[in-house]
């Protein structure tokens, strides 16, 4: 059966990725624009990996309603969308209806589990309980019981180049080194040993 997984270009989603890929699933890789600073760089990421494995990816283009919420703020956020990943699963709840797949995959962490309200095990429960009472879709999180430490030791033995992956905020080519995002990843590879692939 098709699995669909959600691919933002960052480690997790892209260990994820490969993770899946190496189990042998049919796959399809869904990359969502909403308007987010680092888009153009993120999608770049993720081409290059699904491209890489032959997984076909479909990005959906969400950037005017990003662009939407951005207007009435005070101040330009790096992430315009509030509740992202409710987004994210809904979306990628119908394109897996769409394309015949029962199972949809997001690369949640341990460590994301307590920082935001929509990373929580009890939100992707919910969610999983809603998307399974419109239809045959399972929702996971393989990557769940893994800090971000051990996502990288898992990429480190799936041959993953992390160089090849994005993760600051603000969408540089050659990312900034000093947004929160670049220095947890910064910190999470030298805590794996592995800062000289970065």
């Amino acid at each position: 059966m098709t699995e669909l997984v959600l691919l933002s270009g960052g480690i997790d989603s892209v260990t994820l990725l490969h993770l899946k890929h190496s189990e042998g699933a049919p796959l399809h890789a869904l990359f969502i624009d909403y308007g987010q600073r680092a888009g153009r760089e993120e999608l770049r990421a993720a081409s290059i990996h699904s491209n890489a494995l032959g997984v076909p990816l479909q990005r959906l283009d969400m950037a005017a309603v990003g662009d939407a919420f951005r207007a009435g703020q005070t101040q330009r956020l790096h992430v315009p969308l509030p509740h992202r990943n409710l987004v994210a699963l809904a979306l990628g709840m119908s394109y897996a209806t769409q394309i015949g797949a029962t199972c949809l995959h997001l690369a949640l962490n341990r460590d994301d589990a307590g920082a935001y309200p929509g990373a929580s095990p009890l939100f992707v429960q919910r969610f999983s309980n809603m998307a399974r009472s419109l239809g045959n879709i399972a929702v996971y999180t393989p990557l769940a019981e893994l800090n971000k430490v051990q996502v990288i030791e898992l990429a480190f033995k799936l041959g993953i180049n992390l160089s090849d992956t994005y993760s600051c905020l603000l969408g540089y080519a050659k990312p900034c080194g000093h947004c929160p995002q670049c220095l947890q990843r910064q910190a999470a590879l030298q805590a794996a040993g592995m800062d000289r692939m970065d």
